[in-house]
């Protein structure tokens, strides 16, 4: 078996987008955008929020990224076997937008509207 890896966040993007898309989006009506970012071989993932988060809603949202990042590990594994991917996360939230240039977007009503106009229309006539 090969070291652990943390593949590049340019080749983990769509598919991110995808799984916030389908998982992620809809359930957590006070997120405004997702922003991330690799730093020191860890995805750092930026909550900008509106409105009131509940202990329960944050703990849900936290358990559901680190499931995505879990289940991403496990595509990559299969698609390099005998490697082994690592990925590492923290969470921040925020009511502002990160200024820091690194972040890449990763998702909000636009990224949503732009993946659901290819994918899956009929999300944009309900609203989620």
């Amino acid at each position: 078996m090969k070291e652990s890896q943390s593949p590049p966040l340019d080749e983990l993007l769509s598919a991110l987008q995808a799984m916030f898309f389908e998982l992620m989006w809809p359930g957590f009506r006070w997120i405004e955008r997702l922003w991330i970012r690799k730093s020191n071989n860890q995805y750092q993932l930026f909550v900008q929020t509106a409105g009131t988060k509940d202990k329960e809603s944050l703990d849900g949202f936290n358990y559901l990224v680190g499931e995505v990042f879990k289940n991403m590990e496990r595509v990559l594994d299969e698609l390099a076997p005998g490697a082994k991917h690592k990925i590492e996360h923290t969470i921040q939230y925020g009511s502002d937008a990160p200024h820091d240039g690194e972040y890449q977007e990763l998702m909000s009503d636009t990224v949503f509207r732009k993946i659901a106009k290819k994918h899956a229309p009929w999300r944009l006539e309900e609203g989620s």
